[in-house]
C-alpha cells in the first residue's frame, strides 16, 4: 500500500491496514424527552427489544451504552455495513428514536477484521 497518507507507518503495521473494513457507526444523544418519566419504559421495552433484534438480523454488530450521566451521549452502535441510507432507515424506526429519546448521527469508522471486545 503505497500512500502518502501512511508515510509514517510501519510495514508491519501498514500490512494489517490493508485488511481494514469501512463500517457504519451511529452515536446516539440523548433527546429532547430523554428525562420524561416514559423514557424509562421505552428504552427498556420498545427500544432494547429492537436493538437485540437488529443484532439477530447481523445489522449491528457492536453496541456500547455510555454510562457517564454528565454528558449528552447516550450510546455507540457499529452496523456491519458501509450503506448509511440502510441504516437511517433502520434508525428511523427504533421507538426511543421516534419517541425523542435519542437523537442519532450516523459515520464511517474504520475497524481491523477480528477486532473483538475481551
Amino acid at each position: 500500500m503505497s500512500n502518502p497518507v501512511f508515510q509514517f507507518v510501519s510495514p508491519e503495521i501498514l500490512a494489517k491496514l490493508a485488511n481494514i473494513k469501512p463500517y457504519v457507526i451511529v452515536v446516539l444523544t440523548k433527546g429532547e424527552n430523554y428525562g420524561l418519566s416514559d423514557s424509562p419504559r421505552i428504552i427498556q421495552s420498545e427500544h432494547l427489544p429492537y436493538i437485540f433484534q437488529q443484532r439477530r438480523d447481523n445489522h449491528m454488530v457492536l453496541t456500547m451504552p455510555i454510562m457517564d450521566n454528565d454528558t449528552k451521549l447516550a450510546a455507540v452502535a457499529v452496523y456491519n455495513t458501509t450503506d448509511k441510507e440502510e441504516v437511517k432507515n433502520l434508525m428511523e424506526k427504533d421507538p426511543a428514536i421516534m419517541a425523542g429519546v435519542f437523537d442519532y448521527e450516523i459515520v464511517t469508522g474504520m475497524g481491523l477484521p477480528g477486532d473483538k471486545l475481551p
